[in-house]
């Protein structure tokens, strides 16, 4: 069984290359699974931070209370709504509605909170 720090480092690979594979699935037109790539960045993001932490971090749940947990101890809402744009690259993932220029939109804020959480995180 990897240890929490093994873990932390799959999490960070993970959510690096989920962003890098976004911005290709971008590139080539596929909406679709650019926004779960987006989305999956952000929640392996978020179990890096949980884990340097000591959070749980195995439920959807787990990583949402993360999130509202970081924007009560700063007082900065960028982080909530970060994941909650980063939720909705997720529903978009089922229904295919969000425009190409709202899609690259979301992307920049999205590569904007994996980076503030992985630098969080250590």
């Amino acid at each position: 069984m990897p240890d929490q720090e093994d873990l932390a480092e799959k999490h960070t690979r993970i959510s690096r290359r989920f962003i890098t594979a976004a911005d290709r699935y971008l590139s080539d037109g596929d909406f679709v699974q650019a926004s779960e790539k987006l989305w999956g960045a952000v929640a392996h993001a978020v179990k890096v931070f949980c884990i340097r932490r000591e959070w749980h971090h195995g439920k959807y749940s787990h990583l949402r209370r993360a999130m509202q947990r970081m924007t009560e101890e700063t007082g900065d809402y960028s982080w909530a709504d970060g994941f909650r744009v980063a939720y909705e690259l997720h529903l978009n993932f089922y229904n295919d509605t969000m425009r190409h220029a709202v899609l690259d939109f979301n992307r920049l804020i999205v590569r904007d909170l994996v980076q503030r959480l992985l630098a969080a995180a250590g």
